[in-house]
């Protein structure tokens, strides 16, 4: 058998996830139909990231064993005819048979991108979060630069549908970047995240932004470590599983 890492991206708005569920459409399972028809076997895709049901990822890394061993773009050529135009194989590499998408990943990258005028730019629609009351980006940026690098619980942002035993994550970056007068970003890395993690972080900056919790509030909610501290979970549109590193 040839394992093969693949980089993966999509766009989520039609997907119940990536993860396969019976009878709904999924990344995951949409991957496997389209190269099993290359190789003529069943496959099982695994991904570094289960994104949720209208994520996105601009680097999403898969891996799959397989029986026959063809030259890396023919995967990447016979994959994309057999995907839809919302899903793209941009790269495949044949690995060692040790490496795992998920469990042999260091770092997690995503993207959350932000809207913030009285109407959404058509272009974004299904693919940023929307506030159309002004927020105080300066507090936002602020607030995230209160929150410690390193490992914490980030059990106070943590789903209570987390499958997860852990919640201890290591935070290597966040920040709020500018894309443009109405656009931003918010950028984050941690060797894992949990269930739901970065759109509440984004909900509770979404409230400090707005006023109604005061710039200590995401650390507050860390060190609280209860749901019920943090700020509502924010809609899935605006993000995105960017890279992973390993």
């Amino acid at each position: 058998m040839v394992r093969l890492k693949l980089t993966v991206q999509y766009d989520g708005g039609a997907y119940y996830g990536w993860q396969k569920q019976d009878g709904l459409p999924s990344v995951q399972g949409a991957l496997e139909e389209a190269l099993a028809q290359i190789v003529e076997h069943e496959v099982e895709v695994q991904g570094a990231g289960r994104t949720d049901r209208g994520v996105h990822a601009w680097g999403q890394v898969a891996h799959v064993d397989v029986a026959k061993d063809l030259p890396e773009i023919k995967y990447i050529g016979g994959m994309n005819r057999f995907l839809p135009d919302d899903i793209r194989v941009i790269d495949c590499e044949k690995v060692d048979e040790s490496f795992h998408a998920r469990y042999s990943g260091k770092a997690r990258h995503y993207v959350y991108r932000l809207w913030n005028a009285r109407h959404l730019r058509p272009d974004l629609a299904g693919h940023a979060g929307h506030v159309v009351q002004p927020l105080d980006w300066e507090l936002m940026q602020a607030a995230v630069g209160l929150m410690p690098l390193g490992e914490s619980d980030f059990k106070g942002f943590q789903d209570a549908e987390c499958q997860s035993k852990v919640s201890l994550c290591d935070l290597f970056y966040i920040r709020w970047m500018k894309e443009s007068d109405d656009l931003w970003r918010l950028e984050i890395a941690a060797n894992h995240f949990l269930h739901h993690m970065v759109r509440n972080l984004v909900g509770t900056c979404v409230e400090i932004g707005l006023g109604k919790r005061p710039v200590t509030g995401l650390v507050d909610a860390l060190e609280a470590m209860d749901r019920s501290k943090a700020g509502m979970t924010f809609e899935a549109d605006g993000l995105y599983l960017s890279k992973v590193d390993y």
